[in-house]
């Protein structure tokens, strides 16, 4: 197969993470793929992996230029002469959809948000199949979407990259140093990986310290990203609230990092706390976990699919410090057996590879 993706670009994120595993596994199998995104610093690792990157402005939301790039998208997809089609985020999808009105091509969805549902939003569910990362996330599409037929859908978690978070091949010099730098060492080390915005909830992860600051004076907050696009003051609020709770020397915010296996690993437990909007997945979660570093999560969305509460971690209601603070507590009492053989068991990137490939020949077949 001929196997064209599209995302917005190639920098950080887990939908970019998928992407650039997807297109390693899919030239594994034989097949030919062709990446379509404005560019961005994960374009060398898709081409190194044997894909194709084409660079076209499949991120901008300006209506007013949307009919060019999308005719750009149409002459480079019959170019390309693609087998199918697969977008990933809802500018691209729409792009597609107009670009390939007289091709006709077939098209795949990954909804990797649970996006305020709408006109806007609906391109999601406008593919010939759209794929579902969880099943939070098939619930959504089926109680705001109904008119979307039930065979459209399927479920393929996110897969982590075994090879790449792996307890056995860590950098042991770099660990050490990271500790140095950021004063971890001798804390207990509450970790929250991803892009730092308001739906992240890392606000509650601080209230939570800050419960504890007099019974656990070891216990410290790790902030790993940067801020969302259009966020950046977020990150000003959040070192001020730590201030005013009195652990601003407690909450560390280290940016945006390359070496998360590391992170996962010396971090004593994983916080997924988000509040309003849940994770349709829960990538940083599997992943710490592969890395053998138990969770705390809130109990909602893609998560639950993942977390086994008790076995891998515990789960929290959301938005609430309290019982974030209690859980952590628990995690440091608690011990736990191996984590990584239930993320290998079902959330592996060669098995999300390996289910995608097997929906794409579905489709083909149907078509």
């Amino acid at each position: 197969m001929r196997i064209v993706q599209i995302l917005p670009s190639l920098n950080d994120g887990g939908v970019e993470r998928g992407v650039v595993d997807s297109n390693r596994l899919y030239v594994r199998a034989g097949h030919e793929s062709v990446v379509i995104s404005a560019g961005g610093r994960r374009v060398a690792q898709i081409e190194a992996d044997g894909g194709r990157h084409v660079a076209l402005d499949v991120r901008s939301k300006n209506p007013l230029t949307a009919p060019f790039r999308a005719w750009a998208l149409r002459r480079a997809l019959r170019a390309i002469r693609p087998d199918l089609v697969h977008f990933r985020s809802r500018v691209p999808g729409w792009l597609t959809l107009w670009a390939n009105r007289p091709l006709g091509l077939p098209t795949v969805s990954t909804m990797h948000g649970l996006n305020h549902p709408g006109p806007y939003s609906s391109v999601m569910v406008r593919a010939d199949r759209v794929i579902c990362v969880s099943t939070a996330g098939r619930a959504f599409v089926r109680e705001h979407y109904p008119w979307v037929p039930e065979a459209r859908l399927s479920v393929i978690p996110r897969g982590v990259d075994l090879e790449t978070f792996d307890p056995a091949r860590l950098d042991a010099a770099w660990q050490a140093a990271f500790r140095r730098r950021w004063g971890l060492e001798g804390r207990f080390v509450a970790l929250v990986v991803g892009r730092v915005s308001r739906l992240k909830g890392v606000d509650v992860l601080i209230r939570a310290v800050a419960e504890l600051k007099d019974a656990w004076p070891e216990l410290a907050a790790l902030v790993v990203g940067g801020p969302q696009k259009h966020q950046e003051g977020y990150l000003d609020e959040l070192r001020a609230l730590a201030r005013d709770l009195g652990v601003g020397d407690r909450v560390v915010f280290a940016g945006s990092q390359s070496h998360i296996p590391e992170i996962d690993a010396l971090a004593d437990v994983l916080c997924s706390c988000n509040v309003s909007k849940p994770e349709s997945f829960g990538r940083t979660v599997a992943e710490a976990l592969a890395m053998e570093t138990p969770v705390v999560a809130a109990a909602h969305g893609g998560v639950l699919d993942i977390v086994r509460d008790g076995l891998d971690g515990f789960l929290v209601p959301p938005g609430d410090p309290h019982a974030l603070a209690q859980a952590l507590l628990r995690i440091r009492g608690a011990s736990f057996g191996p984590l990584r053989p239930h993320i290998a068991e079902r959330f592996t990137a060669e098995r999300m590879a390996a289910d995608t490939l097997a929906l794409y020949a579905d489709l083909l077949a149907a078509r």
